[in-house]
């Protein structure tokens, strides 16, 4: 079993790569106000450059769980295993990580999430996770909650 260290941050570091930082600029500016943006606008042309290390938590407010919809294939390679189908409650019990938790913040706050994760594998590594509020809607009109977790190799100045 792997272990996970995650530690909160307000803001992406200053130092982020310009690929990250474009990427959550990209979200940021498909926001209407406080509103949280609308996968419409948000679409695969838009986040082309990001699409592999997007993976979709659909919100079930039933069971106040989701379910990982898509699991970016670059978190797949670098982690060597897919959530696709599950619970991030998984990902907490395999890595002790509070994930679902902090979804359900996401989620009920409507506001992004940073982290510095630490992860050791083989080796030692630190990423950021990004985690970003969006909705849809189904065939019936009815809006989805999701959120974007994504994960990129993070080296600190």
């Amino acid at each position: 079993m792997a272990y996970a260290q995650e530690v909160r941050i307000p803001h992406l570091p200053d130092d982020v790569d310009h690929r990250v930082r474009a990427y959550f600029e990209t979200w940021h500016n498909a926001k209407r106000g406080d509103a949280v943006p609308h996968r419409k606008v948000l679409n695969g042309d838009v986040l082309a450059a990001w699409v592999d290390d997007i993976s979709i938590y659909e919100y079930l407010p039933k069971k106040r769980d989701f379910i990982i919809r898509i699991d970016g294939p670059n978190i797949i390679a670098a982690s060597g295993e897919s959530y696709l189908g599950c619970s991030p409650r998984q990902i907490d019990l395999d890595y002790g990580t509070t994930t679902h938790a902090t979804l359900l913040g996401v989620i009920d706050e409507g506001k992004p999430v940073f982290h510095l994760v630490g992860l050791e594998l083989k080796v030692w590594e630190e990423w950021l996770r990004l985690m970003l509020p969006v909705q849809t809607v189904d065939k019936g009109g009815n809006f989805i909650r999701q959120v974007f977790v994504s994960h990129f190799f993070y080296r600190s100045a």
